[in-house]
């Protein structure tokens, strides 16, 4: 019975998480609340403060659990796929997945901007703590470049969720109903761009 009301407890936790960073990115820091979070999560404010004491903490909840996610993902592109190939063939993965577009959620894009919302609520001193959430996803991509050392590693890394955002970005604009080979087309004509340059 324990283990049944653990996977509850860690699918709730995951739920407030994913709602914080779903409202962050369409609305702003600003706009984010904990009635609006909760709401967004249909649980109670309560609830929210059983499981975080503050919003920003619910927005790293996020990108823990997205980095692990990411780098699952990233052990299964094609072993001789080079950094950005392995990123395109994630995002591409996560597009044609069980839980379709909407999974820009869960894209390196994402990843990046949930983090550059994070800076923008706790300041400049937050920078080595999102840097530290992030660190295991450029170690596990920086073994796709060995040629590269860790301080070009993610660069590249940055740049390819930079890639990624502006096709998902550009998706997401298109007018309704949007076709899901859209999304594909932007990110493989955007990573091909970069290759040219």
């Amino acid at each position: 019975m324990s283990g049944l009301r653990e996977s509850k407890k860690a699918a709730t936790r995951a739920e407030i998480s994913r709602a914080a960073a779903r409202l962050a990115l369409d609305h702003g820091a600003e706009e984010l609340t904990v009635a609006a979070v909760s709401a967004a999560a249909g649980v109670s404010t309560r609830t929210f403060h059983n499981y975080f004491a503050a919003m920003d903490e619910a927005l790293v909840e996020f990108m823990v659990t997205r980095v692990s996610a990411l780098l699952d993902r990233l052990r299964e592109a094609p072993a001789e796929a080079g950094l950005f190939d392995a990123v395109e063939w994630v995002i591409l993965d996560g597009l044609r997945g069980d839980g379709g577009v909407d999974t820009h959620l869960d894209s390196f894009a994402t990843l990046f901007r949930v983090s550059d919302l994070l800076l923008t609520m706790r300041g400049a001193a937050a920078v080595h703590e999102l840097d530290a959430q992030l660190r295991p996803l450029f170690e596990g991509l920086h073994s796709r470049t060995p040629h590269l050392d860790c301080f070009a590693a993610e660069v590249a890394v940055r740049a390819a969720a930079a890639v990624a955002q502006t096709a998902l970005e550009h998706y997401v604009a298109l007018p309704e109903p949007r076709d899901a080979a859209a999304a594909e087309d932007l990110v493989r004509r955007a990573f091909a761009v970069v290759r040219l340059s």
